[in-house]
């Protein structure tokens, strides 16, 4: 993994919702919500064995913002295209 958010709290959730509620919820960790959004591209684009291109990794920030995540998109692209292998 690329980026790590304080604990790996991403390798705690199950499904697509409980990472939208991760990021949605101020409270829940440390880390920044674009960060964990950064860290949930890189992932899902590894996870998937697709590339890391940029249109690779705004089609996973797409598909959580879709999912109601709400983060700072410009902000999460950007570490994800820093961070990725």
């Amino acid at each position: 993994m690329a980026l790590q958010s304080g604990n790996n709290v991403l390798a705690n959730c199950g499904s697509i919702e409980q990472v939208v509620e991760l990021i949605n919820d101020e409270m829940a960790t440390d880390a920044k919500d674009f960060a964990l959004a950064a860290e949930y591209a890189i992932n899902a684009a590894e996870e998937a064995g697709c590339g890391m291109t940029r249109a690779d990794l705004q089609a996973h920030l797409d598909f959580l913002s879709e999912a109601g995540a709400d983060f700072d998109y410009h902000e999460a692209l950007e570490l994800a295209l820093k961070q990725k292998k």
